[in-house]
Parts: C-alpha cells; sequence; structure tokens
C-alpha cells in the first residue's frame, strides 16, 4: 500500500515530532483512498466520450500523486492515469498536440518497468500519431514496428491488430500504396466485431474504420474508383454501427475523399456536413473546427464555390496548424491553391502549391500521399500563365511520380492536363499516343469524372 511505502521510506523521525508523522501518514491514506477515485472518474467520462470532463479528474489524481514518494501502487496509478489522459487529450486536442508525448513518454517508462504489456497499446498508439501528424510520417514507423513487436512478445490480440492498422497508415502517408492495402488486408483477417468493439473506447478510433478509410483512398489511386467507393460505403456503414464520435468523424472526411477523387463533390460536402453535427454535439472541436471545416472547404472549392470553400479551408488548415498538424498540409493547400488560381489570384495559388511540394520534398518527413497530384497542380498554374515549357515539366514530373506508385488514377489525371497542352499546341498526335493507353488500362469508373474527361478528349482528338 502507498501508506506503508511512505512509512518504510521516511526517515527517522524525533520522538517529540509524532503529530507531524501522523500527519503525513494520514494524508498518505487520503490520498491512497482518493486515487482510485479519481481513475474511476476519469475512465467513466471517457466511456461516455465527455474527453473534457475526463481531463480535469484525471489531472487531479496526477497532481495528487506528485505528492507521494516512489512506490510500485504510486506507479500503477500513474500509468493508469496517464494512460487515460492521453486517450482523452488525443479527442480533443488532436493526435499532433505535443500535450500528448509529455503525458505519454512516461506512461511508456512506467508500463515497461512494471511489465504491463497490456497497456502498452494506448501509449504507443498516442506517441505513433504524435510523431505521425506533426507531418514526420516517415519517423513514425518506428513506433509501428514497436507495436509489432510488442505483439509478438506478447501475443496480444489487441497489440496484433493495431499493429496491422500502424503499418498500413504509415505506409497510406509515405505513398507506398501496395504495403498499404497489404497491412489492411490483416487487420481485415484479425478483426472480430465482439472481441475488439472495446478498441475505439481506448483509441477513439476503431481498427477497421480507420484501415478502410486508407484502403478506399489508396484503392481509388491505385485505378479503381468504383471498388474504392464500395469499400468507402461499406467503411462508413461500419464506422456508423460503431458509433463512436471521432471515430465516424474521421470516415466521414478524410476516410471519405474518394467521393471527391471520384467527381463528387456535393456527396462529400454531405458527409462533412454529417461530421460537424457529430462535432456539435459531441463537443469535439477536432471534429468541428478541423475536420468539418476542412472538407467542406475542399468541397466547395471542388465545386466552384471558391467564396465559401477559400476562406472555410484557411480555417481548417489554421486550426489544425495551430495544434502542432502538418500531415495533409499538402493535400490542403494544393487544394487551396486550386481554389485561389481559380478565383483568379495565380501568383498566390503558384506561392501555395510550391509550398507543399516543399513540405513533401523535405529531407525525412517522406509524405508522398499526394505529391503526384501537387506536382500537376503546380503544372497546371504555370500553364495557366502561359508557361507551356515549366508546364510540361511539371506534368512529366508528375507522371513519372505516379509511375513509380503504380498510381494509374493520378496518371490518368495528369496524362489528361499533359494531353490538353499538347493539343492546344498543335500535337494531337502526340497527345492521343499520349492518354489512350492510360485511358484504356482502366476497366471500371467509366462514369467518374477524369475518365469521362479523357474520353472526351480523345473523341475531340481524333
Amino acid at each position: 500500500m502507498i501508506a506503508k511505502a511512505i512509512e518504510e521510506r521516511r526517515p527517522e523521525v524525533n520522538e517529540t515530532e509524532p503529530e507531524i508523522l501522523a500527519h503525513h501518514l494520514t494524508e498518505a491514506r487520503q490520498i491512497e483512498a482518493a486515487l482510485p477515485k479519481w481513475q474511476k472518474a476519469g475512465d467513466l467520462a471517457v466511456r461516455r466520450l465527455a474527453f473534457a470532463e475526463a481531463i480535469g479528474h484525471l489531472r487531479k489524481g496526477l497532481d495528487l500523486i506528485a505528492q507521494l514518494p516512489p512506490s510500485r501502487e504510486r506507479d500503477v496509478h500513474e500509468l493508469d492515469l496517464r494512460s487515460l489522459l492521453g486517450t482523452a487529450t488525443l479527442a480533443i486536442k488532436g493526435w499532433a498536440a505535443q500535450e500528448v508525448t509529455r503525458i505519454l513518454e512516461p506512461a511508456l517508462s512506467l508500463a515497461l518497468s512494471l511489465a504491463r504489456n497490456e497497456a502498452l497499446l494506448p501509449i504507443i498508439w498516442g506517441l505513433y500519431w504524435n510523431v505521425m501528424s506533426p507531418g514526420r510520417a516517415a519517423e513514425s514507423i518506428k513506433w509501428a514496428r514497436e507495436m509489432v513487436r510488442a505483439a509478438e512478445a506478447t501475443s496480444g490480440p489487441d497489440l496484433a491488430i493495431t499493429a496491422q492498422v500502424l503499418m498500413s497508415a504509415t505506409y497510406y502517408w509515405t505513398g507506398e500504396y501496395i504495403s498499404c492495402l497489404k497491412h489492411r488486408a490483416e487487420v481485415e483477417r484479425l478483426y472480430d466485431p465482439v472481441k475488439h468493439h472495446h478498441l475505439a473506447r481506448v483509441l477513439n478510433e476503431d481498427p477497421k474504420t480507420l484501415a478502410g478509410c486508407y484502403a478506399a483512398t489508396v484503392t481509388w489511386i491505385l485505378g479503381y474508383p468504383d471498388r474504392a467507393a464500395r469499400i468507402c460505403d461499406n467503411t462508413n456503414a461500419h464506422a456508423r454501427l460503431r458509433a463512436h464520435p471521432f471515430d465516424q468523424g474521421f470516415a466521414l472526411t478524410e476516410g471519405s475523399e474518394v467521393y471527391l477523387l471520384r467527381g463528387e463533390p456535393d456527396q462529400f460536402r454531405r458527409l462533412a456536413e454529417e461530421c460537424d453535427r457529430i462535432g456539435l454535439e459531441n463537443h469535439l472541436p477536432v471534429l468541428r473546427g478541423f475536420m468539418a471545416a476542412t472538407y467542406a472547404g475542399i468541397a466547395d472549392i471542388a465545386s466552384g464555390r471558391f467564396a465559401e470553400g477559400i476562406p472555410a479551408l484557411r480555417s481548417g488548415i489554421a486550426f489544425w496548424e495551430g495544434a502542432d498538424g502538418h500531415l495533409a498540409i499538402p493535400w490542403y493547400k494544393t487544394m487551396l491553391a486550386i481554389g485561389m488560381a481559380s478565383a483568379g489570384d495565380m501568383d498566390a495559388g503558384l506561392t501555395l502549391v510550391e509550398e507543399a511540394i516543399e513540405q513533401i520534398e523535405r529531407p525525412g518527413w517522406g509524405e508522398r500521399l499526394y505529391y503526384a497530384e501537387a506536382l500537376r497542380v503546380k503544372g497546371w498554374i504555370l500553364a495557366t500563365k502561359g508557361d507551356a515549357e515549366g508546364a510540361r515539366a511539371y506534368y512529366l514530373a508528375s507522371m513519372r511520380s505516379a509511375g513509380k506508385q503504380q498510381a494509374k488514377s493520378w496518371e490518368l489525371r495528369t496524362a489528361n492536363s499533359l494531353a490538353r497542352l499538347l493539343q492546344k499546341e498543335g500535337e494531337d498526335q502526340q497527345a492521343r499516343k499520349l492518354l489512350a493507353p492510360i485511358y484504356n488500362w482502366f476497366t471500371e469508373g467509366f462514369d467518374t469524372r477524369d475518365l469521362k474527361d479523357a474520353k472526351a478528349l480523345l473523341e475531340d482528338l481524333g
């Protein structure tokens, strides 16, 4: 017991100080009695998704622990409090908040020293996203591999499935699409709706939901627009059934980008509005101020509603960067560049997409999910400004990037842009020679925007 530990560790006192000793022992016993209550209150608040309330309870528990000398019992309580606090803080402040690291790094040391392997799950999860979300995608894999090692060492089923999710996430953001789908298949194989139902509460996200979100976008990128839409629909249905607001909000926004990529921005916007309602009802500022605002803005820009979309997307970017988030900023800036250029401010659009490309190419960061599209958009802006030579160079760079990643949809989109440039320069035969084999590769999705654009262009080329 903590009180016993204090008594054992306390140096000898003079017999004239019995009142002081009694006071300290009484205080220690009071703290010992209070700690489980604050922990239970925090746990119940997390279960009710009352994350702000949970943070208050758990911090009171940690404040009490700070008054105690070292002991195993003290460490057990601190570990449990910190693990719950990490989950609650991620939900309120977002994946990138550096406060998460300050909470969870001591928790990791405690879990290892206490040999509490089951406690590693939310700790490694939070530390992974706290490295990934500031934009250091390539560095995050060390925590994904740490989860793999923990799963292998303990044969823990929760660790095993979560390790596969983190590996899938790493390969998603680094643009290694085939590997992303490979690990998603492992998630599907391991997932049990009963055994793994609790993981959304522990992690704020369900493994099947998160892996499905990534798989939908990757499947579109690899050239299967209809399959991608089916994966997206099934993932959203699963998230709604799971009914965890943070998990569902993620699926409705970032997880539903397939609709935007297919050329269906109005459907995409409706899902962002649903996310906004969930964030409002559950007091989750990350869902409202970041996810819903960002993706509603992107949808409006894609629909040509620049007056609405540009400020909304700027607001979402400001929220994310204000929370130390930089992951996906290249995508957001690329979409903002499209909006600015389409609204007539070519120079601002060019600056934005150049900032996006600079971050993608930053040594050690490794985010490559939307690299080909950022290069294409820079080419498009240069072409619009009359720099045909510069445009052609960036279009070719985009196609090379897409080719290395087997990203047929990015390749087709850029081929459309380059073929139109060639057509404008009177090189119709070269344009057809470029575009036709890429278009003919596709076996589905012929009612989606890029494929319809390619078909119309090929007919126009004769």
